[in-house]
């Protein structure tokens, strides 16, 4: 399904870094999505993406973020299918995983790529 790109933004990020463990932590990763399309049916549709990167505890790393992306469906949809969630998701997972890869180099530790790649 040929899905258009739109606009992204962060829209919280929260994140917690205490360097003093001095050890490796063992992080685990959750995420959540929701979708959100306006009441009169347009084609757009705002995709929201949830990440947490977090240690056991979180106590010594958190990384949680939400993400906003905005896609427009091709013409001939009418309603959010599954189809229609699952390319605007693969956009959205992109743009995000993107973001989480430039603020973790930002905030001065290793890059965080979420996608496997690079």
């Amino acid at each position: 399904m040929n899905v258009e790109f739109v606009d992204f933004k962060t829209v919280v990020l929260n994140s917690k870094l205490d360097t003093s463990i001095g050890a490796e932590l063992s992080l685990s990763q959750e995420g959540k999505v929701s979708a959100k399309v306006p009441e009169e049916w347009s084609g757009f549709v705002v995709l929201y993406l949830n990440i947490k990167i977090h240690d056991a505890e979180d106590k010594y790393f958190v990384f949680d973020i939400t993400t906003e992306t905005i896609v427009k469906l091709p013409d001939e949809v009418k309603e959010l299918n599954d189809e229609a969630m699952e390319a605007g998701l693969e956009i959205a997972q992109a743009k995000t995983f993107e973001a989480v890869r430039a603020i973790s180099v930002g905030m001065g530790i290793n890059e965080l790529n979420l996608g496997g790649q690079g």
